[in-house]
């Protein structure tokens, strides 16, 4: 029998009777026709490829049970001689194949994916996409302009649409300039990037649906070697950075903070530890302060004065009022309040209540990872592109790869791969001129496309960072993290800049409610890792299972580094980039004190069996809030750009997305970025070259 293709293991009764052991029958289904059946049919190769070891695993399973019962095949055992079987090939040499069949079963009962009906475990544990009443929006994104229609000129052209494109081309256009703004991903509606749960961004093993796709190789480098990895696969180890129109905002999760005084002088208030490259910001809070108070209200964020803005002045409150409460804030505001902390609800990009012509949250349990189904998170994609667009100034190009910048006296140009992935259509090459290039690809490829075109100092691509993580689990007896959305609720500050962590310290916030899959895959202690205890738990325990995340300091390396990866090309034959990314040990200091406080929250919440998960201090060389690769600077001996964001040696390039921090503060950096995007390009309309 062929065990490497669907109809084989369709077929296949060892598998089958092993897949109803794993998840087996009770008052709901058991695995095999509780969805993995239906899985295995539509899913095309992916579960196959990725659990190569299932043929030879049915091969065991037959012989353990010929050895056994003489002419028995696994199939034809009771329950309890095919446990038997299954914990020995678990404990023994069959644990890779058995780990593989696992994860595949728990995928066909426990997780949503776009190609199916949603299985019968979503159901069993009161999983749903929506709350029942919620009406989906399905957004229109704006129109885009065919390739053969993109003007010679432009005044500005804007490579990326995330937060940093997205706020420059507003600006950029709302005060007359004609503007391309060049997108890499085609124009995906929302409704193909929620609701599946096997290749969101925080999947681990399919290819994600806001990834690039094949053709954009990258190296990872380490003292172990060198390894290549293209944008096809898993998305923690290639980069959590989502490409989509949009950018990140489309599917992140809102928290829209501010960074302290103290983020913007790292450097003056802690030292430099040694073999680091720790900077101060050219500039401080009080010059980003009204480009904060408008970024909160021009993107459109939820949130209150009081314990978590008491050290950050500001100059306007927040344009809605702050998320309601739910029971994990209440849990773990009472135990903050016994610990003598501050604490307070998160402020997020979303729409606590109908606002800008949007409908309200509806406060689904896939927030993170995926579009919003009502059009309540906002994101470029929603606010500062379709304003841009508005103008009759700003023209989008969809499906477009800007492999080549030029700058020079007279003006600068780029080279643009259109129709880059269109099926049946060839790529359309295009030199589009223009006064300005503003380049917002994000903390890789931004530095990437300038180092490939012969553009930039040995400081480009430098110094990446991201943010150190910790997180910590416990149980509780409320059930108070069961599918509340949006996600993350509460928060406190008091371990940012304080003495209770080192280098800057970082914020502790309650876990959001975590998929299916995520609490199938990983139970709690005590519990087995399948069968009949584990689906009683996951129906009946796993609600009581809670956790703090903490978010913190990561203290920037001359070492970690994107360049140029020699021999690597991607689709066009430009070089991938090489990302190389080493850890001081004073981020791993933060690590350690972010997880001691927030055991000690989840302990004063009368937390039991409190642990912290290991591994998980960041997802990758590059992760979601990778920064500081074109770091500003007032000389180029220490940064890549001045304080404006123009790259040093170049009078028309500008860089407008996180790359520009020179630290990344103790929290999520998007509303940074936002702020700094508005006065980066604010100063070009001042600035403008001639």
């Amino acid at each position: 029998m062929a065990h490497d293709d669907r109809e084989g293991i369709v077929e296949d009764r060892a598998l089958r009777a092993a897949v109803d052991r794993i998840i087996p029958a009770d008052a709901w289904p058991a695995g095999w026709g509780g969805g993995v059946s239906e899985y295995l049919r539509v899913a095309g190769r992916e579960p196959l490829e990725a659990a190569p070891g299932l043929a030879a695993l049915s091969a065991r399973l037959d012989a353990s049970a010929a050895d056994a019962r003489p002419g028995a095949g696994f199939a034809d055992l009771s329950d309890t001689e095919q446990d038997a079987i299954l914990r020995a090939l678990e404990a023994g040499a069959g644990a890779e194949g058995f780990a593989e069949l696992r994860r595949v079963a728990f995928e066909g009962f426990y997780a949503a994916d776009a190609r199916r009906s949603d299985p019968v475990g979503l159901g069993m544990i009161g999983f749903r996409h929506v709350p029942e009443g919620a009406e989906i929006v399905e957004p229109e994104l704006p129109a885009g302009r065919d390739a053969a229609s993109v003007a010679a000129h432009y005044d500005a052209i804007v490579i990326g649409s995330g937060p940093g494109g997205g706020v420059a081309a507003q600006v950029l256009a709302q005060a007359g300039k004609s503007v391309l703004l060049v997108e890499r991903m085609p124009a995906v509606p929302n409704r193909l990037l929620r609701g599946d749960h096997l290749h969101d961004k925080r999947n681990a093993v399919y290819a994600v649906r806001v990834g690039p796709g094949a053709g954009h190789p990258r190296v990872h480098s380490s003292d172990a070697g060198d390894e290549v990895i293209d944008g096809t696969g898993d998305a923690s180890r290639y980069g959590l950075n989502a490409d989509a129109f949009g950018g990140g905002s489309r599917i992140w999760q809102g928290m829209a903070w501010r960074f302290m005084p103290e983020d913007f002088r790292m450097r003056e208030v802690y030292g430099n530890p040694d073999g680091a490259s720790l900077a101060d910001w050219p500039i401080d809070y009080d010059e980003l302060e009204p480009f904060y108070t408008r970024a909160e209200w021009e993107l459109g964020v939820a949130g209150e004065e009081g314990a978590l803005t008491r050290r950050m002045p500001r100059s306007a409150g927040y344009p809605m009022p702050p998320f309601g409460t739910e029971p994990a804030r209440e849990l773990l505001a009472a135990a903050a309040d016994r610990l003598g902390w501050g604490w307070g609800p998160i402020p997020l990009a979303l729409n606590s209540v109908p606002h800008d012509g949007r409908p309200a949250c509806v406060r689904c349990a896939q927030c993170v990872g995926h579009a919003c189904p009502v059009n309540a998170k906002n994101g470029s994609h929603n606010t500062f592109i379709p304003r841009a667009v508005a103008t009759g100034n700003c023209d989008v190009l969809y499906d477009a790869e800007a492999i080549e910048v030029t700058d020079g006296a007279g003006g600068a140009s780029v080279v643009i791969m259109a129709n880059a992935s269109a099926p049946g259509s060839e790529p359309v090459r295009l030199t589009v001129r223009a006064d300005v290039v503003v380049v917002s690809a994000g903390a890789v490829e931004t530095p990437r496309l300038l180092l490939a075109s012969g553009l930039g100092n040995d400081h480009l691509g430098r110094h990446i960072h991201d943010h150190r993580t910790s997180t910590v689990l416990g149980t509780v007896d409320e059930k108070v993290k069961n599918f509340i959305g949006p996600g993350h609720s509460i928060a406190t500050l008091d371990h940012v800049h304080a003495a209770s962590v080192p280098w800057g310290g970082g914020v502790l916030v309650d876990l959001m409610s975590l998929l299916p899959l995520t609490s199938a895959l990983a139970p709690a202690p005590g519990i087995p890792a399948w069968g009949a205890r584990h689906k009683e738990w996951m129906r009946d325990g796993r609600a009581h299972s809670f956790g703090v995340f903490a978010m913190g300091q990561e203290i920037p390396l001359p070492s970690s580094r994107v360049s140029l990866a020699a021999g690597v090309l991607d689709r066009w034959g430009k070089p991938g980039a090489r990302i190389r990314k080493d850890v001081h040990g004073a981020s791993r200091e933060v690590e350690a004190g972010l997880a001691r406080e927030g055991a000690a929250w989840l302990e004063a919440a009368g937390a039991r069996e409190v642990r912290r998960l290991v591994g998980t201090a960041t997802a990758s060389a590059a992760g979601e809030h990778s920064c500081g690769t074109a770091r500003m600077s007032d000389d180029p001996a220490t940064g890549a750009t001045d304080r404006f964001g123009r790259l040093w040696g170049t009078r028309r390039v500008v860089v407008c997305d996180s790359s520009l921090h020179p630290t990344n503060g103790s929290v999520n950096p998007t509303l940074t970025i936002v702020a700094n995007a508005f006065r980066v390009a604010s100063r070009l309309i001042e600035d403008w070259p001639r």
